[in-house]
């Protein structure tokens, strides 16, 4: 038998280290002859079958020099690779690294998006790169976008149907698709069912410069507005028309740093609004275009946070009532928050290996310990997050540990190579991360 040293973790602050190291549990003595009967009962029953030790485990690896994307889904890797304008789809399988299928296009493909619930990828494809010149005509930004999207089964890489627009967001059995001009002006939005590319409803949107989707529990409202300040708010599920108002807006000039932004929860429209680092900010009902207040001087983008809005006022994180624009709590320190599940939030000072903090989204009490490190990203209704952080002793290496949303009680996993700070995801049973070139799979139990 071997021991695995996982080494020293760095504390990242003073004080004592955050909860959830492993503990001896005395009242395991009087289970462990009952277990180990049991154990070998399944044994027997099983074959020669052993249990997976709980804990991280590398599982396999590909390199991505030359990938322009990757997907990830429940159980499988999706690989967008392109080659002299020609593109390829790889999928893997998640548990083991074989390759499912291969699947090439005779054009190049944008982001790849996974339709899980109705088995498949949406793919865009006949993409186009148009020029545009800036406000003051002394430089020029590109945009792209892409004219047909077509869906393939995640299992066998077939072709299942294909049709105009570039798919915006997924949700369920739907998919809203956008078309645009030969410009790369909005021409019209497209809400389809997935299981045959049948249209919903479609909307024309001549004039509209920005456009957003305010989420619920799923995709609840679609904003739009123009370059004059024109909004109008729809039903994401029937296109209806909810309300429409024109509210004060800037004129466009990111070079100068002039530019809007649309944001909000179920009941708001956030409009926020900048002037060369000077920003300020209206909150409208949604059923009305009423405007409930107003807040100068934000020092930057207001943000659904749970039921509140949060404003980084520079020192920390403060949440406002939406309808009242009443204070509800702050947390000095945090810059950035992110719901984790719907009356979950964990806030953060942004860094590396920096302080993280589950609150309660209604109240921003806190839920047991802060946990120091990097989070990775993972699907807002898991009862749990992997937080990832580096080690001293021995170095290099990568703590992960489990963060329980409910409780905010933590569990050491084990230990990885150096992957804090990278770009990692989470599925039930896996982690996997970008470093370098390769494309990293661990097994989490």
């Amino acid at each position: 038998m071997s021991t695995i040293e996982l080494g020293e973790i760095s504390p990242a602050h003073d004080g004592p280290d955050p909860v959830g190291s492993p503990r001896f549990d005395r009242r395991l003595v009087r289970q462990t002859g009952l277990g180990l009967i049991a154990a070998l009962c399944l044994a027997g029953l099983a074959g020669s079958h052993v249990p997976e030790p709980l804990g991280v485990r590398p599982v396999w690896s590909i390199s991505i020099a030359q990938a322009q994307g990757t997907t990830l889904t429940s159980d499988g890797v999706f690989v967008h690779r392109s080659v002299n304008g020609l593109a390829a789809v790889t999928a893997y399988d998640l548990p083991t690294g074989a390759v499912r299928w291969q699947r090439p296009f005779d054009t190049t493909i944008g982001y790849l998006q996974a339709a899980e619930s109705a088995g498949m990828l949406l793919v865009p494809t006949e993409g186009h790169v148009v020029e545009l010149p800036a406000v003051n005509e002394q430089s020029a930004f590109h945009a792209e976008f892409h004219r047909q999207t077509i869906a393939i089964s995640t299992a066998t890489g077939a072709e299942l149907w294909r049709t105009a627009g570039e798919p915006y967001t997924v949700s369920g059995e739907t998919a809203l698709l956008t078309e645009y001009t030969d410009r790369a002006d909005l021409a019209r939005m497209r809400l389809i069912r997935l299981s045959d590319h049948s249209t919903i409803w479609r909307r024309d949107t001549p004039g509209v410069g920005n456009y957003t989707v305010i989420p619920g529990d799923r995709p609840d409202k679609i904003i739009t507005a123009t370059g004059a300040g024109v909004i109008n708010i729809y039903s994401y599920a029937t296109g209806e028309l909810i309300s429409t108002a024109k509210v004060p807006w800037v004129k466009g000039n990111p070079d100068e740093g002039y530019f809007n932004d649309l944001s909000g929860t179920r009941d708001v429209l956030v409009v926020n609004r900048s002037r060369r680092e000077l920003f300020d900010m209206s909150v409208y009902r949604a059923d009305t275009m009423t405007e409930l207040w107003r807040a100068p001087d934000t020092n930057g983008y207001a943000f659904p946070c749970g039921s509140a809005l949060c404003l980084n006022d520079g020192a920390g994180l403060v949440a406002y009532d939406p309808l009242t624009g009443e204070r509800r709590w702050r947390l000095d320190g945090a810059v950035n928050a992110f719901q984790v599940t719907p009356d979950r939030l964990v806030l953060g000072e942004g860094l590396d290996d920096g302080r993280n903090v589950l609150v309660d989204a209604e109240t921003g009490a806190a839920l047991g310990e802060p946990a120091f490190g990097t989070l990775a990203w993972s699907a807002p209704d898991e009862a749990s997050v992997l937080v990832l952080r580096s080690t001293v002793s021995p170095p290099d290496r990568t703590a992960v540990i489990r963060w329980d949303l409910r409780t905010g009680r933590q569990r050491m996993l084990g230990t990885i190579g150096a992957m804090a700070g990278r770009p990692c995801s989470s599925v039930p049973g896996y982690l996997v991360c970008t470093v370098g070139d390769d494309y990293q799979v661990v097994a989490v139990r």
